[in-house]
């Protein structure tokens, strides 16, 4: 229980003793929308928890065609274009009274994953600017050109304002997408069943890799 609602956290402990924490943003079951995710008490939740690292996996579509489906890139940095999400804990609850946001995706954190992305040779897109919108609904076309135009390079519908959360509560926080398909208006349709099987498959290695890392060396 947190001064924002309840949180669901899956403590796991690995061979080497270390201890993770596991939170379903969407539930269990992956039937939670983006929008809907109580983004404030999950992250207070691991800052009561002591967790100091937190690396996020997010399914991602791509505006930009450099970035190929089916590989993965490290996000470091968000354009915000949400307007229904709470996106600051209250006064009392931020470590400063107003976060810089210079810092919200580690730079240490970062290219420890960059590391581990390529020596495991998964395929690897590089580091790339977020664009964040509220979903359910896909972006159009236009919208989709609008975002690449100033800047974004991958969207998704997961990351904001959970960054800057993490930020607010100092987390070091880093990102990982997955970059499961292109985005409206570059190719073919973009549909759910697309997303959730490259998204699945990807996230599953992806785990697998974090988890070798932590049991190799204490973050």
């Amino acid at each position: 229980m947190t001064p924002y609602g309840d949180a669901t956290l899956c403590r796991v402990t690995l061979r080497n003793g270390d201890e993770c924490v596991f939170i379903p943003r969407h539930g269990f079951a992956d039937t939670v929308d983006a929008r809907e995710v109580n983004y404030r008490a999950n992250i207070y939740a691991l800052s009561q928890y002591e967790v100091t690292h937190v690396v996020s996996l997010s399914a991602v579509g791509t505006c930009d065609y450099a970035h190929k489906p089916g590989s993965y890139c490290l996000i470091t940095d968000f354009i915000d274009f949400t307007k229904t999400r709470e996106n600051s804990f209250n006064p009392e609850h931020r470590n400063k009274k107003h976060v810089g946001m210079e810092d919200v995706f580690d730079s240490a954190l970062t290219e420890t994953l960059e590391r581990e992305l390529l020596a495991a040779g998964l395929p690897y897109s590089g580091r790339v600017i977020y664009a964040g919108t509220d979903g359910p609904r896909f972006e159009t076309a236009s919208e989709v050109r609008m975002m690449r135009m100033v800047g974004a390079q991958v969207i998704g519908m997961a990351l904001v304002p959970e960054a800057s959360l993490a930020a607010e509560r100092a987390l070091r926080y880093a990102s990982i997408g997955i970059i499961a398909n292109y985005a409206t208006g570059m190719s073919r349709p973009v549909r759910d069943t697309e997303i959730d099987e490259v998204g699945e498959s990807k996230k599953t290695i992806a785990i697998h890799m974090l988890l070798d890392y932590i049991e190799r060396s204490a973050v």
